[in-house]
Order: C-alpha cells, then structure tokens, then sequence
C-alpha cells in the first residue's frame, strides 16, 4: 500500500461544498491501493459544522489536526462553543472581504500556513510517503504543498476543485495584488508533478501555463449515498423548489425571487401550490428581499443541516434549483453541488451563464436553463415547470437515469491513476 500525505484546508466535522471531494479520497483511495493521511485544520476553522460527517473517516485514515489563526477560529474561541449564525449581512461581509483581499495574500487562511506546514514535516520526518496532494480553493494549501514537495522531494500533485479564485471570482483590489496572485499560481502549476481540475480550468490552464502537466477529473456525487435517499419521494403537493448550498460570495438568490414574483402576478393562484426553500448559510440581502417582494409564506431561508438530511430533503423536492455566479470570469466553473443533483435524479432548474454548467444540463436533458440575470427567462421556466406539475409530467418529461460515470468511486480510482503515474 502506498502512502499520500493530503494537505486538506476543509475536513469534517467541518462542512460546505469543499468537504466532500476530499473526504471521497479519504474513503476510497485504499480500494485502489494508496492509504491517506490527512492534515487539516482543527473543526472550529470554519463556520459550518457536521458532526454526522465525521462518522464517514474511515478509521483507517489518519487525521492530523492543527491549529490556525484564522478569522474564523479566533470567533469560535471567543465564542466558547457558541452557534455562529448563518446570516451574514451583506454590506459588512462586503467590507471585510474587500479588507482581506487587499491585506492576506493568497488568502484569508494563511495563517494556517505554518501549523500546516509544521505538521507535514513532522509525518514525513517520522513515516514513509509516496506522495504530497494538496487542494483548494483555499490556495494557502497548495503553499503548504509547494513547500513539503520541495523540502521532501515527493512528486506532488496539486487538484483545483475550482479555479484561483483571487484571479476568477473575486477581482483582486490592485494590479500589484493581481500580478502576485499570477505569479503564484504560475509557481504552483510549474512546480506541481500534475495539475488536476475541470473542463474548463483545463483549458485555461493549459493556455496560461503550457509547460502544466494538466489533468481532468470531475466532482461527483457519493453513489451509496444516493442510494441511502432513493426511496424518498416528494409530497403529491404543494410543488418544492430547494437550493442547497451558501448564498454567498457574490452567489444570490435575488433575480430568481424576481423571477417567482413575476410569476405569481401572471398566475396569483399558484401561490398556494408552490413552495420554495434554501438550506445553507448566506448573505441577509437574500431574506430582505424575498419580505420586500411580499414572498413570505412562499419562500424560506433555513440555516444548514447534517449533509444526510440535506440528501432527503432534496430528493423530497420536486425541483432542485442551482444557481451560479453571473460573473463572467467564472462561467466555466461547475459548482460541485450540481454533480449532486445529478445523482439524486432530481429535475434540475440551473440559472447559469452559457459554459459547462448549463451545458452538462441541457445535455443530460436534466431540467431547464437560464441565464442567471434573466428575470423574464427564469419566471418563464418556472412557469413550464410549475405547468408540467400539474400535468403529471415533471419527471417524465426529463432524462433522470442514473449518471454512474460522476461516481465518487470511480473519480478516486481516476486520482490513484495519477498518484501512480507520478510515483511511477
């Protein structure tokens, strides 16, 4: 059995999007011979919490855990085991990530930097690895892998679950803060043995940064765990639209609500026969315009719950709603949580820019799609899936067999391929 030594920013019993890549490596990598162990930063460096998740680390998989002088673990110590609320207001949180932007480099989780790095040292000092692996976003924990791969001398690869985000979502405050975040990603896709990531980072990858030893590997979803939920059915009524997911980081929900009220005036009956929720933490312009546009009683926002009770409440809907950044510098990514819906053979409505996202939609023939700022599209869809409800023909009308290629244990078996290669 080989051994991988996983620098991991977001590790249960954290929770959020970024979890869940890492821990289906966790689980399923020692099936294709490679034992992990994984160094990540204590439970309490990040906002979001499942305890449930925890329970699916495998024992024989190694957790190290550090400290970090994050924002967020110097609330958490503050609060003495408080709740952080899942609310954020808007204007403040604007304003701090504008402040962190123009003051952490590359990002707002590099002061976990050096417990990581210390703790890397110290297992490969002590064991006998085969390999370094590091993901992100946050890109702190390619810093880490750059560093451990050029004291050790392990090839290591770097996997981008989604691009540099200080150079593709958040635009960087100044060209000196743009032309460091380019110099950093050039150094961590030149030094790395391979660069995994998307479709579409793929390709930016290789235009940016030719000399890049580039590999595709998709997000996925977890099948046993699709299997866990597949008896749960919706309800006969009222129709459930339901966003998993933060509503943050410039994500919103506020063309759709425009969208759901346009509809309402055209069809006033509909308001009894639709109902609409979001799980997950976000941003308080999302509540305050769903009370201005009078949807109170059609719309909820609640805050997150364990990842397992998320998968039923979701395929107890009878749409699932994705929405992506309208931000045209990141109309390639394809938020994990898509690969999800897929396999919870759900009718999908994605409000995305033209790019993968939309495209693995529409070619699944999974739902409908819009543009993410079309108010008048997305009122439109709602009412062909609202009509196709009433019908009987909401499921029947799309393609919802199951997709075994976007298998969590199949996309591990694709990342041992590479660990080999690069060990070879």
């Amino acid at each position: 059995m080989k051994r991988v030594l996983m620098i991991v920013p977001f590790f249960p019993p954290m929770a959020g999007g970024g979890v869940y890549r890492p821990l289906s490596l966790a689980r399923y990598l020692p099936r294709y011979g490679w034992e992990p162990t994984v160094v990540t930063p204590r439970g309490d460096a990040y906002w979001l919490r499942d305890e449930q998740l925890a329970e699916r680390v495998p024992d024989t998989c190694r957790v190290v855990r550090t400290d970090t002088l994050s924002g967020q673990s110097v609330l958490a110590r503050i609060r003495r085991g408080g709740r952080a609320s899942q609310t954020r207001s808007s204007r403040r949180f604007g304003a701090i990530r504008r402040l962190t932007a123009a003051t952490l480099m590359p990002d707002t989780y590099i002061g976990w930097y050096l417990y990581a790095v210390r703790a890397g040292r110290e297992l490969l000092r002590k064991g006998a690895f085969d390999a370094v692996y590091s993901t992100s976003p946050p890109e702190t924990s390619h810093m880490v892998g750059i560093k451990l791969h050029r004291e050790s001398g392990l090839p290591w690869v770097a996997d981008f679950r989604d691009p540099w985000m200080n150079l593709d979502l958040l635009r960087p405050p100044t060209r000196i803060h743009q032309a460091v975040h380019r110099r950093l990603e050039s150094r961590v896709c030149a030094r790395a043995c391979v660069v995994v990531t998307t479709q579409w980072h793929e390709q930016l990858v290789r235009r940016r940064y030719p000399e890049a030893d580039v590999r595709r590997i998709t997000n996925g979803f977890d099948a046993t765990e699709m299997a866990g939920v597949g008896d749960v059915t919706p309800a006969a009524r009222p129709m459930r639209f339901m966003h998993a997911g933060m509503l943050t980081q410039k994500r919103t929900a506020l063309t759709f609500l425009r969208a759901l009220r346009k509809y309402l005036d055209r069809e006033p009956k509909a308001r009894d026969d639709i109902d609409v929720v979001f799980v997950g933490p976000r941003e308080d312009e999302n509540d305050r315009c769903a009370r201005e546009l009078g949807l109170v009683g059609v719309v909820r926002f609640v805050d997150s719950v364990p990842h397992a009770e998320a998968l039923r409440m979701q395929r107890a809907s009878h749409v699932l709603l994705l929405i992506k950044h309208a931000n045209p510098d990141y109309v390639g990514l394809v938020p994990g949580k898509l690969y999800e819906y897929i396999g919870l053979r759900r009718p999908i409505l994605a409000l995305a820019p033209d790019g993968e996202a939309r495209a693995l939609v529409e070619r699944l023939g999974r739902g409908e799609t819009a543009l993410p700022e079309d108010v008048d599209a997305i009122a439109d869809c709602i009412e062909r899936l609202h009509g196709r409800f009433r019908t009987g023909t909401l499921d029947s009308d799309f393609d919802l067999t199951e997709r075994n290629e976007y298998d969590r244990t199949e996309l591990a078996g694709e990342m041992a391929g590479v660990l080999d290669e690069v060990t070879s």
